[in-house]
């Protein structure tokens, strides 16, 4: 069966740098694994335009198109539109929780499409679990 998933910021960031934990901990590994694991699948991988404004703070768009064309020259990426209830939900959730924007229109984007919003961030995974299922990338290969 084909899933749906969000990415998180950070998960793209793992992948294309190839990076590893302050323990040592393959963190470019396990997202490369669980990208070849989407392309097997063909699972689907939504998007929206706040993934390339997050990923435009550290790369320029040469990167950034290289980073997401892994994916997108499959057919697996799919953007989606952030609708204003969308935005003003996930402004209030930020509010509310004191967590970053970005985290929580990820979360109510995973809800709203049938997503599993993949991340490390404790604070997804734990803070947001009442909005959208959500793990690391090692545990859902």
């Amino acid at each position: 069966m084909v899933e749906k998933y969000i990415l998180d910021t950070l998960i793209w960031r793992d992948f294309y740098e190839y990076r590893y934990s302050l323990e040592n901990r393959p963190l470019g590994r396990y997202a490369a694994l669980f990208f070849e694991k989407l392309l097997k699948r063909k699972d689907t991988v939504l998007y929206s335009e706040k993934l390339i404004y997050e990923l435009g703070k550290d790369y320029g768009e040469d990167e950034i198109n290289n980073m997401l064309g892994v994916l997108y020259g499959t057919g697996v990426l799919v953007r989606i539109a952030i609708t204003e209830e969308e935005y003003r939900e996930a402004k209030s959730l930020a509010y509310d929780r004191k967590i970053p924007l970005v985290d929580c229109l990820n979360a109510v984007h995973a809800r709203n499409h049938g997503a599993r919003l993949i991340s490390r961030d404790p604070h997804i995974l734990k803070d947001l679990a009442d909005i959208c299922p959500s793990s690391r990338p090692e545990s859902s290969l």
